[in-house]
């Protein structure tokens, strides 16, 4: 009874064909699984590699407009540069204060009592000063020639002329307080600077009708012109008739 129960009419390796199968089945599962992923994988890959060239170019066509952008600036910096300079240059070719308006800024601060009887203007060339780090083309070029030189002077921009302007006044006063109060006047106007006293002499009056007890101060000025000092449109020369000045004749 025992030995009819336990015979089987399945092939010997019938189960383990049928577990091979199962287990090739599910590794066939597994390995479409894996598939599936590294392909999703890749693709998630490829679009985020599409978004990251995107926007490098982007980034890359916004570095180029922005280099673009600051070329520009920086020509026409340098074309307002240049402009300012030629303007600065043309405004040191033409004097910026009238000399009428020099003479009658001077002859509105001489007092009651004053006589001006010289005046005299001179101007003298500054050289331009080198600034502090440039080079010196005299220094640069000791070693290239006066080849090198001569190149360097023609490439150099002009430079604007610059006149230290100084003024003399000369002429009498009573007293030595109309000399003061000269001073004090045009120590006060924005055309002059460095007002100062060079000569006070006593003045006894000569000639046949003159009167030796009537005495004299005989003085001179010396001042310069300011370099900041400019005259606007409306600024007219306007002599103060109540003055006592006489201009020179020459």
């Amino acid at each position: 009874m025992n030995e009819t129960e336990n015979i089987s009419f399945l092939p010997d390796d019938f189960l383990d064909t049928k577990a091979q199968r199962r287990t090739n089945f599910i590794c066939a599962i597994l390995a479409g699984v894996v598939m599936a992923a590294i392909g999703w994988a890749y693709i998630l890959t490829e679009d985020v590699t599409h978004q990251a060239e995107a926007r490098h170019t982007q980034v890359e066509r916004q570095y180029a407009d922005a280099a673009k952008q600051i070329q520009q600036f920086q020509q026409l910096k340098k074309e307002e540069m240049t402009m300012a300079h030629q303007a600065e240059l043309t405004s040191s070719l033409l004097e910026k204060i009238p000399r009428s308006n020099i003479l009658a800024d001077v002859i509105n601060s001489v007092p009651a009592g004053v006589w001006l009887t010289d005046f005299t203007l001179d101007s003298r060339r500054v050289k331009a000063v080198v600034a502090a780090g440039a080079p010196d083309p005299s220094k640069t070029n000791a070693g290239g020639g006066a080849a090198a030189t001569a190149v360097a002077a023609a490439s150099a921009p002009a430079e604007p002329i610059l006149y230290d302007v100084t003024l003399t006044v000369s002429g009498t006063a009573a007293n030595d307080v109309q000399v003061a109060e000269l001073i004090h006047k045009l120590g006060l106007s924005p055309l002059f600077k460095d007002v100062n006293l060079v000569i006070s002499d006593e003045l006894t009056p000569t000639g046949p009708a003159a009167d030796p007890k009537l005495k004299l101060r005989k003085f001179q000025i010396e001042m310069g012109l300011a370099a900041d000092a400019e005259a606007t449109i409306n600024d007219r020369p306007v002599l103060n008739k109540n003055t006592s000045a006489e201009l020179p004749r020459n």
